[in-house]
């Protein structure tokens, strides 16, 4: 089993999408995968969908069961895991054929724990030219991949030996915690694990947002050495249509208390991880605000959620001080300010205001779509 990959695939309701994440993933050069789809109550036709390709490829295993959310589902497949090595794929997106076996070449000739590849935005047209090479591909090399999947798979080492020119940056997980995770990176896709790394590891099933922010945060005490590299071959989807329509859930409010979990597990990377939290706290309470500020909701409850707002904010601004704070963009120094002293004024500005940039036409091309992980 040495070298084999346990891709995990939570999917919910994406009967558009599964065969092109499959497509994708069928086509890699590394050829030892197992390929868990773990169908998280669909009420579509994504396990039909599955069940197509498992018929075409021995290595596609489904997994259903009743809907729980993005962290159970990858939670289930961890259980269900058998490799040695992990990886997480969403059901919208697709990686190209060479991410993995590229990835797992360098981990193994660090002999890191993780490594994290970067990715690219795809929208509607980029998926219709993936499509379009996999047909391509399908027509004129269907016979010589049947050949390949026969033979034995090269050794992730021996391949190591044969690329030389792969390169990543090596670090510990304080390195990791300081330049990714808290700079905006708290993706768990894109990236392949040594299993035995996570461990006892999962994904907190009670957020609907952060989740991924959280699991990364709790991993980080077990990584020793951590890789990244520059290299892409994730392709992470953003559906413009369905951006415009997301707006306040209950659920938003979670993005407040994944940040407050995390600074409890990354206060042990010192002081500058503790200011970077903060500061991201802080941020967080801000953009949460801001939803609040476009959302319907009854005026107890506006107050109940403000009053969390208002909480989180004004902690982190204090325990940042005047150097800490100098570390906010200037724009929200100057919008925590303003939100610190008046609450609710702040909402009627940010109302006014979005509703100004609504009427000049300009907010929908700026958002990006709310994702199913929500902690992006």
């Amino acid at each position: 089993m040495k070298g084999l990959i346990s891709v995990i695939v939570p999917v919910h309701n994406a009967q558009d999408y599964l065969s092109d994440c499959l497509a994708g993933l069928t086509r890699q050069t590394w050829q030892e995968l197992e390929i868990l789809v773990v169908d998280d109550g669909s009420k579509d036709e994504s396990a039909a969908i599955c069940g197509s390709w498992m018929e075409r490829d021995a290595r596609i295993r489904l997994i259903r069961k009743e809907n729980g959310g993005v962290s159970s589902a990858r939670n289930r497949g961890l259980e269900e895991a058998r490799g040695e090595y992990v990886a997480f794929v969403d059901a919208d997106d697709w990686i190209l054929p060479d991410m993995l076996r590229r990835q797992l070449v360098l981990l193994l000739r660090e002999e890191g724990d993780m490594i994290l590849s970067g990715y690219r935005t795809a929208g509607d047209r980029e998926r219709e030219s993936f499509r379009q090479a996999c047909q391509k591909e399908t027509e004129a090399g269907a016979e010589k991949m049947r050949q390949e999947r026969t033979a034995d798979p090269p050794s992730a080492k021996a391949e190591g030996k044969r690329q030389p020119s792969f390169s990543c940056r090596v670090m510990d997980a304080g390195g990791y915690v300081n330049d990714f995770l808290l700079q905006s990176v708290s993706r768990c896709w894109g990236i392949l694990f040594r299993r035995e790394a996570i461990g006892k590891t999962r994904f907190p099933e009670e957020l609907s947002i952060g989740e991924d922010l959280l699991f990364m945060a709790r991993l980080m005490p077990r990584m020793k050495r951590v890789l990244a590299e520059k290299e892409w071959g994730y392709c992470y989807f953003i559906n413009e249509a369905g951006a415009m329509l997301a707006g306040f859930r209950p659920s938003y409010m979670d993005q407040i208390t994944c940040w407050e979990l995390a600074e409890k597990e990354l206060s042990r990377f010192g002081e500058e991880a503790e200011k970077k939290v903060r500061a991201c706290l802080f941020q967080a309470a801000l953009l949460t605000a801001g939803k609040l500020a476009e959302a319907c909701c009854p005026q107890t409850k506006e107050e109940e959620y403000l009053a969390s707002c208002f909480r989180a904010a004004a902690r982190a601004w204090k325990e940042l001080g005047p150097e800490g704070r100098k570390r906010l963009p200037a724009g929200y120094r100057m919008k925590g300010m303003i939100f610190l002293h008046a609450p609710k004024g702040y909402l009627r500005l940010y109302r006014i205001w979005k509703g100004k940039k609504k009427t000049d036409g300009g907010a929908a091309g700026r958002f990006r779509r709310d994702r199913k992980d929500g902690g992006r």
